[in-house]
């Protein structure tokens, strides 16, 4: 093996890329906007545990790094049912959803009303769709979750975010801790077929570091509560992504489910990486470098 072998710095970009590509080769179908607007609800009962805790606690990460105050106006890409919508709004100035989803913006409209908060608004639109220019500057910060692995143009979509914000961007990613559960559901309905891989930390990072910018990052612990057929709804939406879901298929995971928490709550525990960063300054400025 050379020298320039051991060396060689990993394209971090193609990795994405392979990724992305992998899972696409295994799909069944592609995911359409009615596959969200069918998952709304148990989405949403997810998002609120613990009085929205996943929210809440990306909020006190950046807050407590003055990345958002009371003063600032925000963006989210892909909101879904409020995951940020209703813990930010209640702090910051506006915040903006961007959510394609009809059944999902309908939970946005009524997770606000339960919460009273009026400060927000909705772009019914896939990000791809919307037009960046237009909203040029006019944020304090957009930020994402969950949707980051659905853009194989990772790069040009993360440009589009940094165009619309005068201050901070964050992707918020999942940081795999190992859900058992969820790699014996896998053999069961789709046996020696590998797993999709969702790579979003710390891909995201090196990808951002490989591209100049200056990334920090904070790591969240939570908790996702939902009733057994919430559970049964998102998993019939997810493995309908991947083969025929059968009624054979649909009692494995009933099954499962079962044996899992009975008849009460399905409780997950899972982490995630607040990682964010100031579009306005890169690696070689800090270096030096002109």
């Amino acid at each position: 093996m050379t020298s320039n072998s051991l060396t060689a710095p990993v394209d971090w970009v193609k990795s994405w890329e392979e990724s992305y590509d992998t899972r696409s080769r295994i799909m069944h179908r592609d995911y359409e906007i009615d596959d969200w607007s069918e998952r709304a609800e148990d989405y949403s009962e997810s998002r609120r545990t613990n009085n929205y805790e996943f929210g809440e606690s990306v909020y006190s990460a950046l807050a407590l790094h003055r990345v958002v105050s009371p003063r600032s106006r925000v963006l989210e890409v892909g909101a879904g049912p409020g995951t940020f919508v209703i813990p930010f709004a209640r702090k910051v100035d506006h915040i903006t959803a961007v959510e394609p989803a009809e059944g999902m913006a309908r939970m946005i409209n009524l997770n606000a009303a339960e919460a009273g908060v009026k400060n927000y608004d909705i772009i019914p639109k896939i990000w791809q769709d919307v037009n960046s220019a237009d909203l040029r500057d006019r944020y304090d910060l957009t930020i994402t979750s969950t949707v980051i692995w659905m853009f194989r143009d990772i790069m040009a979509q993360i440009g589009r975010m940094e165009e619309v914000t005068r201050g901070h961007c964050c992707v918020v990613g999942s940081v795999g801790i190992g859900q058992t559960f969820e790699a014996e559901l896998w053999r069961k309905i789709m046996g020696n077929i590998p797993s999709p891989q969702y790579p979003e930390y710390p891909l995201i990072y090196n990808l951002l570091y490989m591209h100049g910018r200056v990334p920090q990052v904070r790591i969240i612990d939570y908790t996702s509560t939902r009733t057994p057929e919430n559970m049964l709804r998102m998993y019939r939406v997810f493995y309908s992504i991947y083969t025929e879901v059968t009624p054979e298929v649909e009692e494995t995971i009933r099954e499962a489910l079962y044996r899992d928490s009975g008849e009460g709550l399905c409780v997950r525990k899972y982490r995630s990486a607040v990682v964010w960063w100031d579009p306005a300054i890169r690696r070689n400025e800090l270096n030096g470098i002109a």
